[in-house]
């Protein structure tokens, strides 16, 4: 019966294979030879699996993506539409010069709100810094990455502040 594998059952399976040909002092047998290659044809079909599987996701993603758009684009028509009506009441109410009016559903009244905006280039170094130290501001740093690596990937020696971490991957053509 040809039972499926998972890839750690491949996996273990090559491991017995190593271990054989430890055992055979790394003789490669008839017999070893063609359990390989039926290893090899799993482990290929295994990696033919996972790579539909990472494709069907991809496209899941893409398609998904589309709709994050899609609703995105109605729930701002939605918001937008919210905004319009109520600006069309606040006229009416001003246009009207009514500051309250009352209904068997509601209440209305109007009201004032504050927008408060900030003309940072208008602040100098030690304004900012006095903001900064009370806690009302604060100062962001942020590394430029893919600048940062075409300034030092051509240098012999890389400052102790900067790690490179290696990571495999897989190429699928």
């Amino acid at each position: 019966m040809n039972e499926k594998k998972t890839l750690n059952d491949i996996l273990e399976d090559y491991q017995k294979i190593e271990n054989e040909l430890i055992n055979n002092d790394g003789v490669m047998s008839e017999e070893l030879e063609e359990i390989l290659d039926i290893h090899q044809a799993e482990l290929g079909q295994k990696l033919d699996g996972y790579e539909n599987f990472v494709r069907y996701l991809k496209s899941k993603i893409d398609y998904l993506k589309g709709m994050e758009e899609h609703y995105s684009k109605r729930r701002k028509t939605l918001e937008n539409s919210i905004l319009r009506c109520k600006s069309s009441m606040v006229n009416a109410l001003i246009m009207t010069d009514n500051k309250k009016i009352k209904t068997d559903n509601f209440n209305f009244s109007l009201g004032k709100s504050k927008k408060w905006c900030i003309n940072s280039d208008l602040l100098d170094e030690e304004g900012k810094d006095d903001l900064i130290d009370k806690g009302l501001a604060e100062n962001i740093f942020k590394i430029k990455l893919a600048n940062l690596k075409s300034e030092f990937s051509e240098k012999e020696e890389l400052p102790d502040w900067i790690k490179v971490e290696e990571s495999d991957f897989i190429k699928v053509r």
